[in-house]
């Protein structure tokens, strides 16, 4: 009996050596180590992403996709796609934080409401179940739009519109800029974007500390000489033309003073026709930026293929 209990232990030991020394052949989850290498969306596998956009021939910019022009939801993806069809420098889009720390792409009525909430008492979730683009799209986050311009071969960037809600409430676009840049970074992308932002002073340094750290281009939308972009650490203005430039618009700044104070500026809007209060649309003003467009960082229009065939 004894002999037989020692010869069941032996045999028991080397069941143990055999076993912890044999691995099971389970294939791993890869982790992405070249850099623009990322888990695609739905679990669907990796997918390279460009880092930078391919070469631009104009310096037009499609406000909110050019939605006038082609009939598309303003901010939606259709107007993307159309912004990237006309290889347009740039698509304005509008963003804002929501209550789960995403940035979302939309259009606000009233300032404040998107699909009837407010962007930053609602998650991502709530505002797409509240209701669909007119076409059926449903509202699209940064990561959406990241997804459709970081390919091989696109030159369109996305300008990111920060966009004021009012003097109480400068803690939302604060969030919306700082998650904008944790995302652009996290996905590489700093070459495919550039921001605008709101005049307001407090915002406005927000969004300078972030040009600073994350190295994205800021445009500034405040009604100043270019002193006083200068003191906020901006370089580059980003002025109505129907509200602050002059001439053929309301205002005193001017493309000469900017030019002369080494500083770049871009204009909003010059179009086609009546229908936006930050537009210029006269024979005259049309042909007087079309004029200036090689002293512009950009011209941005609603109807970006109207303007590209006067630019050409």
């Amino acid at each position: 009996m004894k002999k037989l209990t020692t010869i069941a232990a032996v045999f028991t030991a080397a069941l143990l050596t055999l076993f912890s020394c044999t691995k099971p052949d389970i294939p791993q989850p890869k982790t992405p180590t070249e850099p623009e290498e990322q888990q695609g969306q739905g679990g669907q596998g990796e997918v390279k992403r460009a880092t930078e956009p391919a070469e631009c021939s104009n310096r037009i910019v499609a406000h909110r996709g050019g939605a006038r022009e082609s009939g598309n939801p303003d901010n939606s993806k259709a107007g993307l796609l159309y912004t990237m069809g006309l290889k347009c420098y740039a698509m304005e889009c509008d963003i804002y934080w929501t209550k789960d720390n995403n940035v979302v792409i939309a259009h606000a009525e009233n300032t404040y409401y998107i699909n009837g909430l407010k962007p930053w008492e609602h998650t991502l979730l709530e505002l797409r179940k509240a209701g669909k683009l007119k076409n059926g799209e449903e509202l699209p986050c940064l990561e959406d739009f990241l997804d459709i311009v970081q390919v091989e071969g696109n030159c369109t960037k996305l300008c990111l519109d920060i966009k004021n809600l009012d003097s109480k409430l400068t803690d939302y676009p604060i969030k919306a800029v700082q998650r904008s840049c944790e995302i652009i970074k996290e996905r590489k992308a700093e070459k495919f974007c550039e921001f605008i932002c709101t005049g307001n002073e407090t915002v406005a340094r927000a969004a300078a500390a972030c040009m600073t750290v994350y190295g994205i281009p800021v445009g500034w939308m405040a009604d100043k000489a270019p002193a006083g972009h200068k003191a906020m650490g901006y370089t580059w203005a980003n002025l109505s033309a129907a509200s602050y430039m002059n001439p053929y618009g309301n205002g005193v700044r001017t493309i000469d003073e900017f030019k002369k104070a080494g500083m770049q500026i871009s204009i909003f809007n010059v179009d086609k026709q009546a229908g936006d209060g930050n537009a210029v649309y006269s024979d005259e003003a049309v042909n007087y930026y079309v004029s200036r467009y090689g002293d512009l960082r950009f011209l941005c229009t609603n109807y970006p293929s109207w303007l590209l065939k006067k630019i050409n």
